[in-house]
Parts: C-alpha cells; sequence; structure tokens
C-alpha cells in the first residue's frame, strides 16, 4: 500500500509536465503540418522556420532547397530585407547609450553635408529617421536604394550624396511614409559616428556581440557565408533570379542572416542583455504614442495587442520577425521567393503560426496570381496598341513622302486673272 502511495504521489508531480510536453508535442506538429502545405501552396523552394517561447526554441525545422540545389538548415544564408531595420535601429540605441547619438538632435550634427530643401523651419533629427517620419517622400527613397554596382566601402555615402539637395515632402515629424531612405541616412550617421564602415560596425558591435556569427551587412562577407540567388515568383512558380544586392542598402534590406542567428536576436529582445540597459530596451521596443504605426525601427500592428514585428522583402527573399513581450513568444521565418502581388498572402503564414500558439484555426490566403495575369494583359496590350499606332506611323510616313515627291514634281500651274 505504502508503495502504491508513493508512485501515486510522483505521478501526481510528473503528470503537469507530461500534459505540457504532449501539449508541445501537439504544437510542433501542427507547425509542421501547417509549412508542408504552406510550401506546397505557394511553390516555395526553400524555407526555415523558428518559434521561442518562454526562452526556449521550441520549434525549429527547414525544409526545400536554395537555388543552389543545397538543403535548407537553419544555418543557411537569407537575405532579410526589411528585417535589416530592426538591426540598424539597434546599433543607434547601442550608439546612444553610449553617448555618441542624441535621439532629437538634428541629423545635421553628425552628417552636415547631407542637406535638403524645407518650406518650414523644423530639422530632420535621428528619431524622425528612425520613426519614418522625415518628410522625405517615398518616390525620392526609391531614387537611391535597391541599386547595383556601388562600391564596398563608400556605398553609402555614395547613394545619401545622391540623395542630398532632396525636397521634403512634409514638414519632419508630421506624419509617417514609409522609407528605406530613413535608414540609408542612420547607416551614414552611424559611420560617421564610430569612424568606421558600417558592415565593421555592425560585425563589431551588433553581431558577434550577439553570437550571430553567420549574419553579415556587405556583399563579399555575404558571399563568404553561403548567400546564393534567391527566386522570382512567376504566376507563382519559382524561377531562379540573378541575386540583386545592393552594397550600400544593408542598413536598410540588404543584411543576410540564418534562422538560428535571428532567433538569438529574438531572444535578446524578449530577455535583454549586455548590449542595452533595461531602460533603453524598453524604449527601443515600446509602441510609438499617438496611435502612430513605426516605432523604432518596430512596425506595431493597428489594432489589438501591440508587439514588435518587421516584414522584409528583396526581389528574391522574403522574411517576417515578430515577439510578444507578454507571451514570451517570438518567431522568424526566412523564405527564398517574393512578388510584390503575393505579400499579403506570405503575411497570412506568420498569421497562421499566431494562430497555432493560441490555439486557434489557420488560414491560408490564396495566392494572388489572378492579378499577375491581369497586369500582364495590360501590359500586352499597351505593347500591341503601341506596336499598331508605330506601324501606322510608319506607313503614312512612307504615304506622305511617296506623294508629297509627286506634288512637288507636278507641273505649276495658276487660275486665270
Amino acid at each position: 500500500m505504502k508503495k502504491i502511495v508513493i508512485l501515486l504521489f510522483i505521478f501526481l508531480l510528473i503528470a503537469p509536465s507530461l500534459s505540457l510536453a504532449a501539449q508541445g508535442h501537439n504544437t510542433a506538429q501542427r507547425i509542421e503540418t501547417f509549412m508542408k502545405e504552406v510550401m506546397k501552396e505557394y511553390h516555395i523552394p526553400g524555407a526555415s522556420l523558428a518559434v521561442v517561447h518562454n526562452d526556449q526554441t521550441i520549434f525549429l525545422n527547414s525544409w526545400g532547397t536554395m537555388s543552389d540545389g543545397l538543403a535548407v538548415t537553419e544555418d543557411t544564408t537569407f537575405l532579410i530585407g526589411s528585417v535589416s531595420k530592426p538591426l540598424t535601429s539597434l546599433a543607434v540605441m547601442v550608439l546612444v547609450e553610449g553617448g555618441k547619438i542624441t535621439l532629437d538632435e538634428p541629423i545635421d550634427a553628425y552628417i552636415p553635408w547631407f542637406k535638403y530643401q524645407t518650406d518650414g523651419t523644423k530639422k530632420i533629427t535621428v528619431r524622425h529617421l528612425l520613426e519614418q517620419t522625415s518628410g522625405i517622400s517615398a518616390y525620392d527613397g526609391m531614387k537611391v536604394t535597391d541599386q547595383k554596382g556601388r562600391d564596398k566601402e563608400k556605398g553609402i555615402t555614395q547613394a545619401v550624396t545622391a540623395l542630398s539637395g532632396v525636397k521634403l515632402s512634409r514638414d519632419p515629424g508630421e506624419a509617417y511614409e514609409y522609407n528605406s531612405a530613413n535608414y540609408l541616412l542612420l547607416g551614414a550617421i552611424i559611420e560617421t559616428v564610430s569612424n568606421q564602415s558600417f558592415s565593421a560596425f555592425m560585425d563589431t558591435h551588433i553581431f558577434s556581440r550577439l553570437g550571430m556569427n553567420n549574419t553579415t551587412a556587405d556583399y563579399e562577407s555575404a558571399v563568404d557565408k553561403g548567400f546564393v540567388p534567391g527566386f522570382h515568383s512567376w504566376f507563382g512558380k519559382p524561377v531562379k533570379a540573378d541575386g540583386l544586392y545592393d552594397q550600400s542598402g544593408a542598413p536598410y534590406g540588404y543584411m543576410t542572416s540564418t534562422t538560428s542567428d535571428l532567433t538569438k536576436f529574438i531572444k535578446f529582445m524578449l530577455n535583454g542583455g549586455e548590449l542595452l540597459t533595461e531602460q533603453s530596451l524598453k524604449q527601443f521596443i515600446s509602441p510609438p504614442e499617438n496611435g502612430k504605426r513605426y516605432g523604432l525601427g518596430w512596425h506595431f500592428p493597428r489594432s489589438g495587442n501591440k508587439y514588435p514585428y518587421h516584414t522584409g522583402a528583396t526581389p528574391e527573399y522574403k522574411a517576417e520577425i515578430f515577439f510578444i513581450p507578454e507571451q514570451d513568444l517570438g518567431a522568424v521565418l526566412l523564405m527564398n521567393k517574393y512578388h510584390e502581388l503575393e505579400a499579403v498572402s506570405y503575411l497570412s503564414i506568420m498569421e497562421g503560426i499566431r494562430s497555432i500558439m493560441n490555439g486557434k484555426s489557420t488560414d491560408l490566403v490564396q495566392l494572388n496570381v489572378r492579378t499577375q495575369w491581369i497586369t500582364l494583359g495590360v501590359v500586352l496590350l499597351f505593347a500591341v496598341i503601341s506596336l499598331i499606332s508605330l506601324i501606322g506611323l510608319k506607313r503614312r510616313t512612307t504615304i506622305n513622302k511617296k506623294y508629297g515627291y509627286l506634288w512637288e514634281s507636278s507641273p505649276s500651274f495658276s487660275l486665270p486673272d
């Protein structure tokens, strides 16, 4: 009888752990099944996902291959697009804590050679750049971002010089307008105050200190870590691309990383560490005031729980990262295929992961291939119209030349008086 009581007592002690283990196994199974459905439905060649909960990596798996045929793993290099922005913002916060940068200081104090035109008296501050409220239009930003052919060491300076003289579309701080040029300017500020190249500063003061040893901020290092071209999406199907990389673009969209490394970044954001004080970390991840949508390098949902997240995309890669401090939950997803018209569908993937973690059902959004066909049809229609117009113009020119010559060579005559 005594042995039975002891066994019953031990069972009562371990029963909750067994229940949690079973629940965790069921969650992992649901994520695995969901991701296999994602890979098939969206025709994604390769992807990698990590989910962090209560400081533990509760799910880590990879599927498919890269364009060189190698299998995707948690250490495979992906371009992370605008997920680069929170890392640049973290670098700024480190420099703020070190007394090198002041958030509300006009950027003239750091890069006085960058000029801009404004009708008002307000000046662009570092905070304005971080919060995407500088007043520089997205249209002007697109003129200097996502470009090939810039120099490895001077690429950021070259791009900022090309932007210099820009006319602000709004007063600084007046309105949010997402624009990668803001983070390009932050890259130039980091280089100036640190007296290092952007990539060297990130390597020394951010990546190595977080143990992100496979994360890079320049093309040569990326290739050394295994960077290969990703895939365009041609009506939903993957087509190998040429490996677009902007040497000036690391601050806003051309860092490369791995699922394993970005998991370390998530754990730092959830738990803190030596890189930032608790106060600075809290400021870094706090939602913006007055209902704004973008904080210090992070998006926040428009409604509901205001947790930090960021998506990232280049023409060949897609990335997304989020963490919810109240739930001690975070995840990162990397994929090697992208098309702008498929963006909404891809967003439903991470929403599905959050739903699974909350014990809810998932619902994938169908790929928007129809819109791609419509777009192609419109382009072809305009091409046909242009071709017909060109043929018509050529015929009229030929007729004019022929009959114009006959008219000029015919005998002249005059009406009688």
